[in-house]
C-alpha cells in the first residue's frame, strides 16, 4: 500500500480507496514509445481531498525513483504542476444532484449518539420527533407511569444492515459507544476474522445476546426485524429493536432538507453553459460550485433521522452512510485531477448515462480551459472560481 511496484515493467501504486476493507485505487505508469501513460482506476470510492493530492504527488515523482509511504502519506503541499492522467476509471455509482451525502464521520457520530440516547432514556424514542401537546403535556407529565418496572427491565436491541463486507466504521463505533458486544453470522464472523484486526475479533460475541447485531440489509424491513426480535429475545431479553439502512441508495437529499426538484429545466444541468466561451465557463464554475454546495456538504445530525417504519417493537432508520462518492465528491474531485479521458464504470438507463457523460464532460472542461482564462484575464479570476479550490472546499463559494 502507498507503495510504488514494477510489474512486468508497469509501476502500480495502491492507495486506500476509502470504500471497505481492502478497497484499493490503482495507479497505474505504463511506458510507452509516445511517452508515460498515466491511468487511475478508482474501483469504489468514496472520494476524498486526501486521495487527489496523493494521486498527484504520485504522478509527480519521476518513474526511475521509489515511492514510499511517506511520500504519499506526507503533509506536504500537492505539488502545483502535475502531470496529466490520461485516464481514469471512475466509480459513478451516485452521479446524480439527487444523491447528498454528508460527511461519513457525521453520520456516524450522529448514529451512535443516538443510539446512546436510546439505551439509557426509556422515553427518548418514543418521543423523538415528536413535538408534546401543549394542552395535554401540563396534566400527563404528573401522571405515574402505569407500568414502572417495564423501564428498569427494558432492553434495547441495535441491528445493522450490512453487505458481505462494509458498513464496519458504522456498527464497531455503536458497540463502542453502548460498551457491548456484536453479534455476527458463522459467515459474516469468518470474513470479519480476515480483517487481521485483534480489537474487532475481541468484540464479536458468540451468541445473540450481544446489544449490536448486524445483519443482511435485505432483512432491515419491518418483518424480517420483527422475527429477529423473536429470535434474539429467547437469549437476550430485548423488549424492542432500533435498525438502520446505512445506504446511499435509500437517501438522498429530499430525506433533510435538499431544495425540491424544479418544474421546469434544471438551473443545474451542464448542458445550459457554454465552458467553450469566457461567459461560459465562468458560469459552468458557477453551476458547479452550487451542485457542490447544495447537493453534498450539509451536516448530519441526530434531528436527521427520520424512521421509515415504526412499531411497538421495531423502528428502522434510513441513513446516509454511503461508502460510494456522492455527486459534489465526484465534481471536485474530477474537476482536481488534469484528465484527458474519464471512463465512468457504473451504467444505469440510457438517459442516465447520458446526463453522467455530459457531466463528466463539462468537469473536463473547467480543467481544460481554466489555465487559458485565467491569462486572458490576467490572473484577476479570484481563487473561488479555480475549480481545484472552490469545489474541494466548499465554504470558499457562497
Amino acid at each position: 500500500m502507498n507503495t510504488r511496484c514494477n510489474v512486468h515493467g508497469v509501476h502500480v501504486t495502491f492507495i486506500d480507496a476509502n470504500h471497505c476493507p481492502g478497497a484499493v485505487i490503482i495507479v497505474f505508469e505504463v511506458p510507452s514509445e509516445q511517452g508515460l501513460v498515466r491511468i487511475v482506476h478508482t474501483g469504489d470510492f468514496r472520494a476524498s481531498r486526501e486521495h487527489v493530492e496523493q494521486i498527484l504527488r504520485i504522478v509527480a515523482i519521476d518513474t526511475q525513483k521509489a515511492v514510499l509511504p511517506e511520500h504519499v502519506m506526507c503533509a506536504q503541499a500537492t505539488p502545483c504542476v502535475s502531470p496529466t492522467i490520461d485516464y481514469v476509471y471512475l466509480d459513478t455509482t451516485y452521479l446524480q444532484p439527487s444523491y447528498v451525502f454528508p460527511p461519513q464521520t457525521d453520520v456516524v457520530r450522529a448514529v451512535a449518539s443516538f443510539c446512546t440516547k436510546v439505551n439509557t432514556d426509556a422515553s427518548f424514542l418514543p418521543n423523538f420527533g415528536h413535538k408534546p401537546n401543549p394542552r395535554i403535556s401540563p396534566i400527563t407529565r404528573w401522571f405515574p407511569s402505569r407500568n414502572p418496572q417495564s423501564v428498569r427491565k427494558r432492553r434495547v436491541l441495535f441491528v445493522v444492515g450490512s453487505y458481505t463486507i462494509g458498513k464496519e466504521r458504522l456498527f464497531i463505533e455503536i458497540a463502542q459507544h453502548l460498551g457491548a458486544r456484536i453479534y455476527v453470522s458463522p459467515a459474516k464472523r469468518r470474513m470479519l476474522e480476515c480483517l487481521g484486526s485483534s480489537q474487532l475479533v475481541q468484540m464479536l460475541a458468540p451468541d445473540m445476546s450481544a446489544q449490536v447485531h448486524v445483519v443482511e440489509m435485505s432483512k432491515v424491513n419491518m418483518k424480517g426485524m420483527a422475527e429477529h426480535l423473536a429470535s434474539a429475545q429467547k437469549c437476550g431479553g430485548f423488549s424492542s429493536v432500533v435498525a438502520f439502512s446505512p445506504t446511499g441508495w435509500a437517501h438522498s437529499g429530499m430525506h433533510y432538507g435538499a431544495r425540491p426538484e424544479p418544474r421546469g429545466p434544471d438551473p443545474l444541468d451542464p448542458g445550459l453553459a457554454d465552458p467553450e466561451s469566457h461567459a461560459g465557463f465562468e458560469r459552468t464554475t458557477q453551476l458547479l460550485a452550487q451542485a457542490a454546495c447544495m447537493h453534498g456538504d450539509s451536516t448530519f445530525t441526530i434531528d436527521n433521522l427520520k424512521p421509515r417504519g415504526s412499531s411497538s417493537t421495531v423502528t428502522i432508520f434510513p441513513v446516509p452512510y454511503s461508502e460510494h462518492s456522492s455527486f459534489a465528491e465526484l465534481a471536485r474531485f474530477v474537476c482536481s485531477l488534469k484528465a484527458t479521458h474519464i471512463i465512468p464504470t457504473v451504467f444505469s438507463s440510457p438517459a442516465i448515462n447520458d446526463t453522467a457523460a455530459r457531466w463528466l464532460r463539462h468537469w473536463q472542461t473547467i480543467n481544460i480551459h481554466f489555465e487559458r482564462w485565467a491569462r486572458a484575464a490576467d490572473a484577476n479570476i479570484p481563487p473561488t472560481h479555480h475549480p481545484t479550490l472552490g469545489l474541494r472546499d466548499c465554504k470558499n463559494i457562497v
